[in-house]
């Protein structure tokens, strides 16, 4: 497999790390995967990876003088396991493809990122029924993430890839990391399954509000926290934390991202004009949409290349 992650780093300056170079600068040396060095203004990134035909493994440990925000985009649909060492906390989501933002707290971390086989985890879930509210997602191929809950188990995670590198050599090395990303998914089910009936509570409601904002995303009902806590019978707190469970980001910026989506949806394959795209988007002020799009595509409404409206003022013209 490869990553499905494209860091857009401005003025990084990438270079391969050789195995001595990286037992250096590395807090957790990887003989089996292969490293490179991003430097930025606010620090240094290394990125150690190791390709398995179940996952893709990115351990990434940076060093930053102060916070940074990252962008970076999922090129395709795909499931993945976020491990943060610092927190300790490990979970496991399902992100479509497009554009996300990351702050990166300033200080030393430690992070691990897995990218799974879609088909694998698949298969996988058919004999472990708390992964189907994620699968689902994948198989409908909705334009939605979700984020499943995160457990103290980073730690133990980084312990296994540990001792799994340690063990691996070019004869084993497929089978030792096999073991290692099918006792990750073990390890965080075992978790899951754990929780109490509340936690599976709050999950049946984060799907619910997660269907209901993927149907009535352009409404003004969808942007309302005072209406959404009613309808769903919950505090605008408890929304706020369902939510972030449900999307993996703050419910006003997952409308936003729907309703751009959508956006840019209509100018690539319509010749309908700027205002009423804004409208059945979900905006009644051009003047706001044209704020929100320019923010989140880094583009004006007007300067998106639109072949049909070009093809329509040919027929015109013609």
């Amino acid at each position: 497999m490869q990553s499905h992650i494209k860091l857009h780093l401005a003025g990084g300056r990438s270079v391969a790390l050789t195995p001595d170079a990286l037992t250096q600068l590395s807090a957790m040396p990887l003989r089996m995967a292969k490293a490179e060095k991003i430097k930025i203004n606010e620090g240094d990134i290394i990125i150690q990876s190791l390709s398995h035909y179940l996952a893709y493994v990115e351990l990434f440990e940076y060093t930053l003088t102060q916070e940074f925000k990252i962008d970076f985009s999922v090129n395709k649909p795909a499931f993945f396991m976020y491990v943060n060492l610092r927190q300790n906390s490990c979970y496991l989501c399902y992100r479509s493809e497009g554009k996300y933002k990351e702050t990166l707290p300033a200080g030393v971390h430690q992070m691990l990122l897995i990218t799974f086989s879609p088909e694998w985890l698949v298969y996988k879930s058919e004999k472990l029924p708390e992964l189907k509210s994620l699968i689902t997602f994948f198989s409908n191929s909705q334009r939605q993430n979700i984020t499943l809950p995160s457990f103290g188990i980073a730690k133990s995670l980084f312990n296994l890839l540990k001792t799994t590198d340690m063990k691996a050599n070019q004869v084993n090395m497929d089978t030792n990391t096999y073991v290692f990303i099918d006792n990750c998914v073990t390890k965080y089910y075992n978790k899951l399954i754990g929780r109490n009936t509340t936690s599976q509570y709050h999950q049946h409601k984060a799907t619910a509000i997660a269907n209901f904002i993927q149907e009535n995303f352009t409404s003004e009902k969808a942007s309302s926290a005072p209406e959404l806590a009613d309808r769903f019978m919950v505090s605008e707190r408890s929304l706020a934390r369902l939510a972030k469970i449900a999307f993996g980001i703050p419910l006003r910026e997952q409308v936003i991202k729907l309703r751009i989506d959508l956006a840019l949806e209509l100018l690539s394959t319509t010749n309908k004009p700027i205002g009423e795209i804004a409208r059945l988007s979900g905006y009644k002020e051009p003047h706001y949409f044209s704020k929100a799009f320019k923010k989140h595509v880094d583009s004006s409404p007007k300067f998106i290349k639109r072949p049909y409206k070009n093809m329509a003022m040919l027929e015109m013209q013609g």
